[in-house]
C-alpha cells in the first residue's frame, strides 16, 4: 500500500512487465522519509525473512533518490542517488523520526551499472541487515544492523520509494523487475 493517497504518475506497470516508479517531487516540507507520501510498502510478512529487489536505476536529475526502506518510528534504507559525480549507494537512518529525528546518510560507494540488487534480511527481534549487489550473486554489506520499530498505527513495514527535488515531466525512473520475499538462510 502507499504511505498516502497515491498520485497519478508515481508508478505504473510497463508492457515489459516492470513496475516503473517515477521520481516524485519532494517538497521542502518533507524533512525525512517519515514524511514521504510515495512509499510503496507492506507490513512484515513473518518474524524472519529476506526481501530482495532487482531494479534498473535510470535517474535524470541530481538528487533523484530510490530507497529500499524499513519504515517505522525509526527507519533505515539503502539509497541509490544521482549526484553531480555519478550514481552512489548510501545507507540512511533516522531514530525517533515520528518526533522530528534527523536523518543521517553514509555514502558507501559509487556504482556504474544501472541494474542493481538490494536486499534486507530481517532476523529475530526485528534486526535488519542491508546489502547490495551488481550481479545478484555476490552481496556486500551496507551500513550497520538496524532494529525495526513499529510506526504509529501499524508495525514496521518494508517498501520502496523514488523521489527528487525537480518539478518536471521528464523525471527519472526505476524499473522494478521483481521483489522477492524468502525465508532467511
Amino acid at each position: 500500500q502507499w504511505q498516502a493517497n497515491p498520485k497519478q504518475g508515481w508508478a505504473f506497470t510497463t508492457s515489459q512487465g516492470y513496475l516503473r516508479m517515477f521520481s516524485a517531487y519532494k517538497n521542502d516540507s518533507v524533512k525525512s522519509a517519515w514524511d514521504l507520501p510515495d512509499i510503496l510498502a507492506q507490513k512484515f510478512p513473518a518474524e524472519e525473512f529476506s526481501a530482495t529487489v532487482k531494479l534498473d536505476f535510470k535517474p535524470r536529475h541530481e538528487q533523484e533518490q530510490f530507497g529500499f526502506i524499513i519504515q517505522g518510528s525509526d527507519y533505515a534504507f539503502l539509497s541509490l542517488q544521482k549526484r553531480m559525480e555519478g550514481n552512489f549507494i548510501s545507507f540512511n537512518q533516522c531514530f525517533n523520526a515520528d518526533k522530528g529525528g534527523v536523518e543521517s546518510e553514509t555514502t558507501i560507494q559509487k556504482f556504474s551499472h544501472s541494474t542493481i540488487y538490494l536486499r534486507i534480511k530481517i532476523k529475530s527481534g526485528a534486526v535488519c541487515e542491508f546489502s547490495f549487489s551488481e550481479d545478484g550473486k555476490n552481496f556486500s554489506s551496507a551500513g550497520n544492523s538496524f532494529t525495526a520499530k513499529p510506526g504509529k498505527w501499524v508495525g514496521a513495514k518494508i517498501g520502496m520509494f523514488f523521489s527528487g527535488k525537480n518539478i518536471t515531466n521528464d523525471a527519472g525512473f526505476a524499473d522494478i523487475d521483481w521483489f522477492r520475499v524468502e525465508p532467511v538462510n
